[in-house]
Order: C-alpha cells, then structure tokens, then sequence
C-alpha cells in the first residue's frame, strides 16, 4: 500500500456523534484500499472521518485521497452510498 499524506488541522468545530445505521463503518485501510483499487470514487458517496465508535462532522472524499489530503488521528471512515 502506498504512503498517504496526513496533513495537520485545525481542530476547531471537530464534533463527534453516534454512528448511523445506514451507512458503512470502514477502517481507514479498508478505505484508502477501495479508493486505490477504484472501488470508491467521488461520484459513488462520502464518508465522515471516525472512530470505531462514533463519527465525526468532518467529511472526506475518495479524491481527498487522490490528492493526498487526509486528517490525522481518525481511525475509520463512515461511508454513505449515493
């Protein structure tokens, strides 16, 4: 798996709430993994930065990856489907 680019934030906003039922809990590998292999694409959804137990209001997008830009500190990614 090739190295991702974390990049530093402002954690000012951060908010965590209860995970969804209807969205899917990944681990962040599992995640960055469907983005390589093209199994997520922009056009496919969205995820929230997590934790195994609660979601965060922050959003990421499979071409945040593309670019690099991911947040430091979040295990999980709670991805929505379109």
């Amino acid at each position: 798996m090739r190295e991702y680019g974390y990049y530093k934030w402002n954690h000012e906003g951060l908010k965590f709430e209860s995970l969804t039922d209807y969205g899917d809990l990944l681990t962040m590998e599992e995640f960055l993994s469907m983005v390589e292999v093209g199994g997520f694409i922009d056009y496919d959804g969205y995820g929230m930065y997590a934790l195994e137990d609660k979601q965060s209001n922050k959003k990421i997008r499979p071409s945040d990856v593309k670019k690099g830009q991911l947040l430091h500190g979040f295990t999980h990614v709670m991805w929505y489907n379109r």
